[in-house]
């Protein structure tokens, strides 16, 4: 409904209530300045909805909360989202939209941030709060941040830079990352080597988030998945890179893998809405608005893909992990790679009829042979404990207030 207000309303004026608005939101967040921070408040963001890191370390502090019964004096764990209707989270966590009064009034007074993305330029830390930065891209094919600065724009740089300064801690799952937020962030200060509390779930696979996905996406029991997962393409508007003849695949699946499959495909969030243009069926499934990525790739047997860091986190699983990539070169050329894409372990395809080729041709021992010496060069600290350490160190920091 209210997309459907904006475009009945002039530009000039759509500028100028956003202006107000974000006047008033700079307002509330000084005033509520004036409230002391809640000793035990922890707040947790994540812009897509209840998900990606923040949702594991939210679910971990809710474990630990109802272990412990401290009814005198118990956490108080918000959830942030843009998507509160789309979150499913645990009783136990509250949940606000971002902007909103009551998240601008958890924001200020919380003693611990916990956050996947730059954190808007209103929000200023208050002397007293820690805040916590796990990151949404793990280890990244694509230059990103200071790597990308030209691409990024003035705004986003800046407001980069402001956020890294009031960062206490990063979270990281490698020596990659490690380095990576060190050359590339702005970044100087303590790093927590520790994993991605999100690949906790790819580590420590349960039957019931197994069968929860299959329930969700009308996927049977005895069916195989493989995840169609291309990355977002700036400025891409219509749904031609990521367009695949599902008929053949699965057939070609079948035959190299064994067993019946189906597809799930999954868009970037950027670019979910497009997914309504792909034709599906029983075996060819629309899983862009699927709430947990990681739950959905924790299911599947097999992950197609092109740029997009899920490769790695993937791969984690010891599960096979094909490349199809129309457009690497123009891609690469006009984005940049950390590593160098011909040397990634990863089997490569340019078209179509090549990808049913690598698949056709995988020779699994090799695959892993070769995934193994890569992740070891990455130097990975994923131990399945990721959200639990971050937890850990979120109760030491409320337990020095305590002293």
């Amino acid at each position: 409904m209210r997309n459907k207000i904006k475009r009945f309303l002039p530009a000039n004026l759509l500028s100028l209530l956003k202006h107000g608005r974000y006047l008033i939101i700079i307002f509330l967040f000084r005033l509520f300045h004036l409230l002391p921070i809640r000793k035990r408040r922890i707040v947790l963001c994540n812009v897509w909805g209840f998900g990606d890191n923040a949702k594991y370390v939210a679910e971990e502090l809710n474990r630990h909360q109802k272990e412990i019964n401290d009814k005198k004096l118990p956490y108080e764990i918000i959830f942030i989202t843009n998507h509160p209707s789309q979150a499913c989270a645990p009783q136990g966590i509250k949940v606000f939209k971002t902007n909103t009064p009551a998240a601008i009034l958890a924001l200020a007074t919380a003693r611990v941030w916990v956050d996947n993305n730059r954190k808007e330029s209103y929000i200023r830390k208050r002397k007293g709060q820690f805040y916590i930065q796990t990151w949404h891209g793990g280890i990244a094919l694509k230059k990103i941040e200071k790597d990308y600065e030209e691409k990024l724009g003035v705004k986003y740089v800046a407001n980069a830079k402001r956020d890294s300064a009031m960062t206490d801690l990063y979270v990281s799952n490698s020596n990659f990352c490690t380095h990576m937020y060190k050359k590339s962030f702005w970044y100087g200060g303590e790093i927590l080597e520790c994993g991605s509390p999100r690949n906790d779930i790819l580590l420590n696979v349960k039957e019931t988030v197994l069968q929860k996905v299959r329930q969700s996406l009308g996927i049977k029991p005895e069916e195989r998945i493989v995840i169609y997962a291309p990355t977002y393409r700036e400025g891409d508007q219509n749904i031609g890179s990521y367009e695949l003849n599902y008929t053949k695949l699965l057939d070609t699946l079948k035959e190299t893998f064994g067993g019946n499959w189906v597809a799930a495909v999954r868009l970037h969030p950027l670019v979910a809405e497009q997914s309504k243009y792909i034709t599906y069926s029983n075996k060819v499934i629309n899983a862009s608005h699927y709430r947990d990525l990681y739950e959905l790739m924790a299911a599947a047997d097999v992950l197609i893909t092109d740029y997009s860091n899920v490769m790695f986190e993937f791969s984690f699983m010891h599960k096979p992990v094909f490349l199809y990539a129309l457009d690497q070169a123009i891609y690469e050329k006009e984005r940049g790679f950390y590593f160098n894409y011909k040397e990634l372990p990863y089997s490569k395809a340019a078209s179509q009829e090549e990808l049913l080729w690598q698949i056709n041709t995988f020779q699994e021992k090799e695959y892993l042979k070769q995934v193994e010496m890569f992740l070891q060069q990455l130097k990975i600290y994923e131990k399945g404990n990721a959200s639990k350490k971050v937890a850990e160190r979120i109760y030491r920091i409320l337990a020095e207030d305590s002293k």
